[in-house]
């Protein structure tokens, strides 16, 4: 049945198969949209692999066309683009936008950055999903991406270039937690031990015991140390942008921006290195003055590692230590989560609190010395 109105028409639709072409023995859904002032007919198509999904694909743009949902001319691959240049940037700096841009490039667009916004269906979302667990990828970056594009039509949905974003009516991967490896009490000391001089000392401190990231320790200056008071205020981040080397930013969230308090040892090793330090107002400059490499970061700390003749963690394994210590210490989750300027106590305890078999041992000795425990007396029968 055809509704006629003027030189427009608005019909059911078609369907047919495909006989040849690129597109040979694939299904083809056509509805009708109207006609130009030249008389020229418009048309709208969708693609299936069958005719049933054909037909619903095909039922489901008509109901987007009588809600009065906009066709969108925007590719996607046109749409991350003006996303990530013009709209990211608004919000997002350094390492993070460049992260964003490198997954939508590599597992994105060669998948189904051709395909208009109007286009994408759940199927789409989980063809990438396929694609990179073809490539052997781990599940928590599959999942990194589906967060990444799922923000990215969030945003053309709200700017009323698709009618509801197709990431959503897929199940998103899922993320199991991925602890950092920790050290143990008695390895962190012997880390701390193994310290040269005084500023590796007082930047193994700001790792071990103060759970700081390479970035905040690196950005620290010698305004936010309090040594008189015993603060530390975190202000800003270093971040390692490709093609700018370090740049300074906000932290990751409001929680980010904290003031920790500094114990009299790590006042004392903090003073000690200041008394000898040179007169950059950063704490950990460069050897040749400005902002630490963090390459030469990372170094000393492995050599550090080295010294002690512990088993290697990486770098940022120090804040799941100062974390994991803390929680044996019965210090509260929440506490610890504030310390390492956590919003959500759930990343503390996903990626940052361990427990390893010495800490089990005692907690079950002490749970079975608490609830009296003991052999039951055997008599003979």
């Amino acid at each position: 049945m055809v509704k006629q109105s003027g030189r427009r028409i608005w019909g059911d639709g078609s369907i047919f198969q495909i006989g040849s072409g690129t597109k040979a023995g694939q299904w083809c859904g056509q509805i009708t949209t109207g006609y130009s002032d030249g008389g020229r007919r418009t048309v709208k198509t969708v693609f299936a692999a069958s005719e049933k999904v054909c037909l619903a694909r095909l039922n489901e743009l008509k109901a987007n066309l009588a809600d009065g949902a906009p066709a969108s001319d925007w590719k996607l691959d046109q749409w991350i683009e003006y996303w990530l240049s013009d709209i990211c940037p608004q919000r997002l700096t350094g390492r993070t936008l460049y992260n964003y841009r490198q997954y939508m490039e590599h597992h994105v667009i060669p998948v189904i950055g051709h395909k208009r916004l109007d286009q994408l269906h759940p199927e789409s979302i989980r063809a990438v999903h396929k694609a990179m667990r073809d490539k052997g990828l781990a599940e928590s970056t599959v999942h990194q991406v589906h967060v990444i594009l799922s923000r990215c039509l969030k945003v053309a949905e709200r700017e009323g270039k698709i009618k509801r974003n197709p990431a959503t009516r897929v199940d998103a991967p899922s993320n199991p937690p991925n602890p950092f490896p920790v050290l143990s009490v008695e390895d962190a000391q012997r880390v701390l031990r193994a310290a040269t001089d005084a500023r590796e000392l007082a930047r193994l401190t700001c790792a071990l015991v103060l759970g700081l990231r390479q970035g905040e320790a690196l950005a620290l200056t010698w305004a936010d140390v309090d040594l008189v008071r015993g603060t530390l205020s975190v202000n800003k981040a270093a971040s390692e942008v490709p093609g700018q080397g370090l740049v300074l930013k906000d932290p990751k969230s409001r929680s980010g921006r904290r003031d920790i308090p500094l114990p009299p040892p790590v006042v004392a090793v903090m003073m000690a290195w200041k008394g000898c330090a040179d007169e950059s107002p950063l704490v950990f400059p460069g050897r040749r003055g400005g902002m630490s490499d963090v390459k030469a970061d990372w170094k000393s700390w492995r050599d550090a590692l080295a010294r002690a003749g512990v088993h290697h963690v990486p770098l940022h394994g120090a804040r799941g230590t100062a974390a994991s210590l803390l929680l044996e210490m019965g210090v509260p989750e929440r506490v610890i989560a504030d310390i390492l300027g956590h919003a959500n106590v759930q990343v503390t305890q996903q990626h940052y609190l361990h427990s390893d078999a010495a800490q089990r041992g005692r907690a079950l000795d002490g749970l079975a010395d608490r609830l009296g425990i003991a052999p039951v007396a055997v008599t003979a029968g």
